[in-house]
């Protein structure tokens, strides 16, 4: 994570996920079933489930601790970031507010899977549109964790949020532009948190200290790739 939106989204105790779609995510493949038009078998009408696809947003993670320079600088676009560790089940108890009585409902993770584009295509164009909507959600999570194989090395890991209308999201839950700023308990969550190499002389003892104001007393470390003093 850069670190200034890590440092934001501590202070204001969220975490922000980022709605997916082809044009923020820059990748032709996600979520394929947005926008995607079926036949309704009773009256031959069109129809998409654009109503269960398009209020889900998403934050990557990796089961791999991505470590080379070229890693840092292509997630962090280059700016001063850490990596923070974390597990799948510490950060679905993160997210999910008791105070929210369908946070079940919201939340989910899940390892993305990787195919080729025509496998991907097969699947989601498939005109059975009814297989996706099973009552465990997996078919429609299905769409948000499918990717191209060049991506494969990525190895991600993928926290989803599901936007509703309800009376907690209304009044916890931020939509800023195409972000959703969403309550989360980043005491819960931490493992560890990993200096990059673009952050200056002294940020390894300046990230130890402020994560130490919010109440995390976790690991702090440098990557190899740092070069940078303390």
């Amino acid at each position: 994570m850069e670190l200034q939106y890590f440092r934001e989204d501590l202070s204001r105790k969220c975490l922000t996920y980022t709605k997916i779609d082809k044009s923020n995510w820059g990748d032709s493949s996600e979520n394929p079933l947005l926008d995607r038009e079926f036949k309704d078998v009773v009256t031959g009408a069109p129809l998409t489930l654009n109503g269960v696809v398009a209020s889900v947003y998403g934050s990557c993670w990796s089961a791999t601790a991505l470590d080379a320079q070229s890693d840092w600088a292509i997630f962090s676009r280059r700016n001063p970031s850490v990596r923070v560790q974390s597990t799948p089940r510490k950060l679905l108890d993160a997210a999910m507010s008791r105070g929210n009585e369908f946070y079940m409902l919201q939340h989910v993770i899940g390892k993305m899977q990787y195919a080729t584009d025509a496998e991907i295509e097969a699947h989601f164009s498939d005109q059975n549109w009814e297989k996706h909507l099973d009552s465990l959600g997996q078919g429609i999570a299905a769409s948000f964790l499918r990717l191209n194989n060049n991506l494969s090395s990525e190895d991600e890991v993928r926290l989803l949020y599901d936007h509703t209308d309800g009376a907690w999201p209304k009044s916890n839950v931020r939509i800023v532009d195409r972000f959703a700023k969403v309550p989360f308990d980043w005491l819960a969550a931490v493992n560890g948190v990993v200096v990059g190499p673009f952050v200056s002389d002294g940020g390894e003892a300046i990230v130890r200290s402020e994560l130490q104001g919010f109440g995390i007393n976790c690991a702090v470390s440098s990557s190899p790739t740092r070069t940078s003093v303390g």
